[in-house]
């Protein structure tokens, strides 16, 4: 079986989720010596860095203006071939070929929900649905993004969609005889629907420092956490290691975000042992497992009283369990042959056709 992947998404981000999730899948699928063709690009992607494609062909893509040749579709003419194979992009790409096989990934629906520029809504959207209708199959990492796609695109056959979820990095674990420490921990982008500013006010009336993972702090980040006296430290961008780290010494990790399609980080810190507080809403009850602590809303007193259960010994203990326990049902490996079960099963549904 030929794959030829589309890694597009190493010249759009610099680093990401939907990043981490391809690297694993291609990574792992090269191990296992499938027939791999790549479409690759000029980056600094920080996960395409941990990719070795030398013993794979690569067709060199150009991408002169990324913001809008990402809408073009790469041309039929790339691939020379009189059988099927699988084309797989890791952003809604489709490929025009008469023998191609396109598997569609879809991760969320922010932009159909939340993306305010009219235009750019315009565009992605229609990207994103087009890419949807065109495959050949359809995945999408949770129950919750696959009820998403049916309710906006309800002329899509559900029986071409299928769930795979994502995997967690075992590179996250528990350092032994850590103890934690009295600080809040936020991981990842903090804009829009990411809701970083609701947790400022509440964790500053806690008496709870927090530690900030992600992207510089903007002016008004800075000005609303001094506003409210908040004993914060921005970490920057960190490494594996050093994340693992903070998961390991956070009293307990916090995802505020509106809307997930699936919520990786949560997966790290349950993986750490750090308990997750998160809203409960979207895909995080689904990949979470445990309600104790989801958020239907962030005041100070519904925060203090999950610090309350958190600081009972045995409740917390068994938070901490139930989160390593969830975290069984996710593995890189299972994605990866999950991915490549569907390839197959695709190539046979096309011979038939």
């Amino acid at each position: 079986m030929r794959i030829l992947y589309d890694n597009i998404i190493y010249a759009l981000q610099r680093c990401g989720g939907i990043s981490v999730v391809w690297t694993n899948l291609i990574s792992r699928c090269l191990e296992k010596g499938n027939d791999l063709s790549f479409i690759d690009y000029d980056n600094d992607n920080i996960s395409r860095k941990q990719v070795d494609l030398s013993s794979a062909e690569i067709i060199k893509g150009h991408l002169s203006v990324p913001s809008l040749q990402r809408l073009i579709n790469p041309s039929k003419s790339i691939v020379d071939s009189k059988e099927p194979f699988i084309f797989h992009s890791s952003y809604y790409r489709t490929l025009a070929h008469p023998c191609a096989v396109n598997i569609t990934t879809v991760h969320d629906f922010v932009y159909s929900f939340y993306e305010k520029n009219p235009i750019k809504k315009h565009l992605l959207c229609r990207q994103q649905y087009a890419a949807i209708r065109k495959a050949d199959a359809v995945v999408c990492i949770s129950e919750s993004t696959k009820n998403d796609l049916l309710r906006l695109l309800p002329d899509v056959p559900p029986e071409k969609v299928h769930v795979i979820y994502n995997g967690v990095d075992n590179r996250f674990h528990r350092l032994p005889g850590t103890k934690y420490k009295d600080y809040f921990l936020f991981v990842g982008h903090r804009g829009g629907y990411k809701n970083f500013a609701a947790i400022i006010q509440p964790i500053a009336q806690c008496n709870f420092g927090l530690k900030i993972v992600g992207p510089a702090l903007t002016h008004e980040e800075m000005e609303l956490m001094k506003q409210h006296k908040l004993n914060y430290t921005y970490c920057g961008r960190v490494s594996d290691e050093e994340l693992n780290k903070l998961y390991n010494e956070a009293f307990c990790f916090i995802y505020p975000s509106l809307y997930e399609g699936f919520g990786l980080p949560v997966l790290e810190a349950q993986m750490a042992g750090c308990p997750v507080l998160a809203m409960n809403t979207s895909s995080l009850p689904e990949v979470i497992g445990n309600k104790d602590l989801l958020l239907d809303n962030i005041t100070t007193e519904i925060l203090q009283e999950k610090i309350s259960l958190l600081k009972d010994p045995l409740a917390r203990k068994g938070i901490v369990s139930k989160g390593l326990e969830n975290t069984a049902r996710f593995s890189w490996d299972k994605m990866t042959e999950e991915y490549l079960a569907l390839y197959q099963y695709a190539i046979g549904e096309f011979h038939e056709q």
